[in-house]
């Protein structure tokens, strides 16, 4: 059944892990990557829509990101603007929450939250999430921030928004913007500008005019919520304190409505969700906690009496529990994911409209591009896209006059010049070569994954000549693939591609390649050109051909500026 409702996801609180039970901690922390998410929300007067949203659709967002590979860690910091009793010597800016894995914290903000009228200066809030935050350092970490609202991006009269992006994005942080609206607003143009400059998508959404979808599953999802609670053990001088913000936040959750409940039990049953800090289940699978160590007088009065021995019993006894109950809330979410995605497509465009489908597909993407994965068996299908978006949605060019410029650039990029080196020769002419890759040790987007290289104007395997700028019409395409250790097994992606092994070997190393990653592009038009890097123009194109960046891509250009010959290293 589909309700109606103020919806705009907020506390997208991204960044994921398995589908499954988590791994045991030793393996798990090997895989794991960092994902900082910061949400900074517009609470002015006008924003009750935005927040209702925020609060309803936390859990959501986290379920769906965490159905990806490899698993992350996630933290999620929580910024507000625009409420006239913050300090106005901050520009009326103040951080909720620093970056924390405790999502019951993020949402017991978000629930104490109110509504009040003052100046919305969306780069000052930009400026506070980049330098009051601690981001990761990781340089694998995605790190997204997003930023919503429904005034004019540029009111700041002291701290400008493109300046603000340039700084995040030259620290590896994409910012997203979220503007309530309408897209062709003369207001909208400002919120795409900010995001265009940080490699972000932008999104207008109807912050008052949304809904939700309530499912058959609900109920037993919400009655496997409170069982699941049963199964903690609490330690520490404030296990109290969290053990009932726990349940407050499943009553926050139910007193929304039934799919808040319901969406909220199922990040409880994911990896993403951990109170290792007052609940001793949790404390165990920490590969570091030791707990004879705990002290007595920090136990529950019922435990105290138990010898270490005891503990770890009753301990595992109720990990045994939780996992039973996560084992029935993971077959009962899959159908409800499916139930929910149906009803989307058959709402078209008004699903479409939701906050919670922008950032989706904005998140998505970017976790691609950062090297995640979907989890295998993941049942959910890709989000409707926003109404107005300039983000690329599925079977859709990102909204930029270069999205053309760059699909013809590299119509045919195959008869190109293939500078990594030359295929091997076939046995047969209905055989495509399988070619020579190299490992991409450039940093950021490209780091580590097995590329070709294809450059149109190449004088053999030289497409750069030193002391001589590229020529009009010069094309360089990076047809990047996944890069998985070890020989080949299997079939995969590439191997199929190119009917043959994929295989990279450097001494010891050996790695063969995956799915495919997309590709890279950069095209050269006349010098002077508007809206161009020198003439340059950046692009990328995902694996199902669609241009998901054109134009003068942010962090394109941050790397390629530094390169000495006309904006080309040569093969790094």
């Amino acid at each position: 059944m589909i309700r109606p409702m103020t919806v705009f996801l907020s506390s997208l609180a991204a960044a994921s892990a398995l589908l499954a039970q988590a791994p045991p901690p030793a393996a798990a922390m090997a895989v794991q990557r960092p994902v900082d998410l910061a949400i900074c929300l517009d609470i002015s007067g006008s924003m009750n829509g935005l927040l209702n949203a925020a609060r309803q659709n936390l859990w959501a967002v986290v379920n769906d990101l965490a159905k990806l590979q490899p698993a992350p860690t996630l933290r999620v910091a929580l910024l507000t603007y625009g409420c006239s009793a913050y300090d106005p010597e901050k520009g009326w800016v103040r951080v909720e929450t620093a970056f924390t894995t405790d999502l019951d914290a993020v949402s017991q903000k978000l629930f104490a939250l109110s509504t009040n009228g003052g100046e919305e200066y969306v780069a000052r809030v930009m400026q506070a999430a980049l330098t009051e935050l601690s981001w990761s350092s990781d340089p694998k970490a995605l790190k997204l921030m997003f930023v919503a609202g429904n005034e004019p991006a540029s009111q700041d009269p002291k701290v400008d928004g493109p300046s603000q992006s340039r700084a995040a994005i030259g620290q590896g942080i994409v910012v997203n913007t979220i503007y309530c609206g309408n897209p062709a607003h003369e207001e909208a143009a400002g919120w795409r500008a900010v995001a265009t400059l940080a490699d972000g998508k932008f999104a207008a959404i109807e912050q008052d005019n949304g809904f939700v979808v309530s499912t058959p599953f609900d109920t037993q999802l919400a009655e496997l919520s409170a069982a699941m609670n049963t199964t903690y053990v609490p330690y520490g001088s404030q296990a109290v304190v969290w053990a009932q913000n726990q349940v407050a936040q499943d009553s926050n959750a139910a007193g929304l409505n039934s799919a808040a409940a319901a969406t909220r039990c199922q990040t409880k049953a994911s990896t993403l969700y951990c109170n290792s800090h007052w609940d001793l289940v949790d404390a165990c699978n920490e590969p570091t906690f030791k707990l004879e160590n705990v002290k007595k007088e920090d136990l529950p009065e019922a435990l105290r009496k138990l010898s270490t021995d005891e503990l770890r019993a009753h301990v595992a006894a109720q990990k045994k529990k939780r996992d039973e109950i996560k084992q029935q809330v993971e077959a009962l979410g899959k159908q409800r994911d499916a139930h929910v995605q149906h009803e989307l497509q058959r709402a078209g465009e008004a699903g479409s409209k939701l906050f919670e489908q922008a950032v989706l597909e904005s998140v998505r993407q970017q976790a691609e591009a950062r090297g995640f994965q979907r989890a295998v068996g993941s049942t959910v299908a890709p989000a409707v896209a926003p109404t107005g978006a300039p983000a690329a949605t599925p079977g859709k060019d990102v909204d930029s006059p270069f999205a053309k410029v760059v699909k013809e650039a590299v119509r045919g990029y195959e008869k190109f010049a293939l500078v990594t080196g030359s295929p091997r020769m076939a046995p047969t002419d209905c055989r495509m070569p399988a070619p020579y890759a190299r490992i991409s040790e450039a940093g950021k987007e490209h780091g580590g994954k097995l590329y070709l290289l294809y450059a149109r104007f190449a004088d053999g395997l030289e497409y750069v000549k030193p002391n001589e700028p590229a020529k009009v019409g010069q094309t360089i395409v990076k047809e990047a693939w996944q890069r998985v250790e070890g020989e080949q097994g299997q079939p995969t992606e590439a191997s199929r591609r190119y009917m043959g092994p994929f295989v990279v070997k450097n001494g010891n190393m050996v790695c063969h390649g995956g799915d495919a990653a997309g590709l890279f592009v950069m095209h050269k038009r006349e010098p002077g050109t508007p809206d161009t890097d020198n003439g340059w123009v950046y692009g990328t194109i995902d694996k199902n051909g669609i241009v998901t960046a054109a134009g003068r891509v942010a962090s394109c250009m941050r790397c390629h500026e530094n390169a000495t010959e006309d904006r080309r290293f040569g093969l790094r």
